[in-house]
């Protein structure tokens, strides 16, 4: 069978020169999940700075958390509407639980990791408890609510030793922007681990052979939510070093490079990601060789 029959409607420089095609191309793509998807966020952002935001830099943080956070909650609906968790590694849940856990306890009591936008006064904090409770449930969808429909044997990356090499680095690399070593550490471990937490994911997207629709957009997400929180500490990060110590005069490079490096890994999934949706192909058979 054919597969372009399959397909979607995919983007070419030639349609710009063909008013109906990129009018087709664009009725077309409208009715896709991919675009129900970022059009939703793309609204929610705008209201979101329309309303909370003081329109400083800074606000590009807290974009990212809303962007974070919309990602979870789009997969709990679609794992609560599907009574099913299949696909989902819960792993790589259980360490966003974590990640979440220990930036809340760097956020709240503390201002030193805040936006200054206007939004940093308590929406930034908001949509990283909201992100937490998110993941719980999620976490709580796969080992009790449909722990029948999870799948333990495509889900065996291990995720224990990611910890404990986020918790090593944070140790040792961590800033010093609260004044408050514990919630320092804190802050620094749930960004460690955060850049390597995809990894269970993706290593279960490999044993199945296969991507969710779902978790493809999550990773995304992710991935998107990355490159604006790298953004902005990339050109801040020289405030998160102190120059007068011989180890934390480095602290913001790593910072930078810690975000970088999930970028990094998940740089071939986003090349296939992007590629299904210029195509048109559902982004489940993104891992297939044959439809990218």
């Amino acid at each position: 069978m054919d597969s372009d029959k399959n397909h979607g409607p995919s983007f070419n420089m030639d349609l710009l020169k063909d008013p109906e095609k990129l009018k087709f191309f664009v009725m077309k793509y409208s009715q896709t999940e991919a675009f129900k998807i970022w059009a939703g966020f793309a609204v929610i952002a705008f209201v979101v700075f329309m309303l909370v935001s003081s329109g400083d830099f800074s606000f590009l943080l807290t974009l990212s958390s809303l962007l974070s956070m919309f990602s979870f909650l789009m997969v709990a609906l679609k794992m609560e509407i599907g009574r099913s968790c299949k696909g989902v590694s819960l792993k790589m849940m259980e360490s966003y639980l974590v990640i979440f856990f220990f930036r809340l306890c760097a956020i709240i009591p503390f201002e030193g990791y805040l936006p200054f936008d206007k939004s940093g006064d308590w929406f930034y904090q908001t949509c990283e408890a909201l992100g937490f409770c998110l993941a719980g449930t999620i976490v709580y969808f796969c080992r009790i609510k449909y722990a029948a429909t999870y799948d333990p044997a495509t889900d065996t990356f291990q995720h224990l030793y990611l910890g404990v090499g986020a918790l090593g680095l944070s140790l040792i690399f961590h800033p010093n922007l609260n004044g408050f070593l514990p919630s320092d550490i804190g802050w620094a471990f749930a960004l460690y681990l955060e850049s390597v937490a995809v990894l269970c994911q993706l290593f279960m997207f490999m044993k199945e052979g296969r991507a969710q629709e779902h978790t493809s957009h999550f990773l995304a997400a992710q991935a998107l939510a990355k490159l604006m929180s790298f953004i902005f500490w990339a050109s801040s990060f020289s405030e998160l070093s102190d120059p007068n110590h011989h180890i934390k005069a480095f602290v913001g490079n790593w910072v930078v490079c810690a975000q970088l490096v999930q970028l990094l890994i998940m740089g071939d999934f986003i090349y296939h990601y992007m590629r299904c949706i210029q195509q048109g192909i559902p982004v489940s058979q993104l891992l297939s060789s044959d439809a990218v």
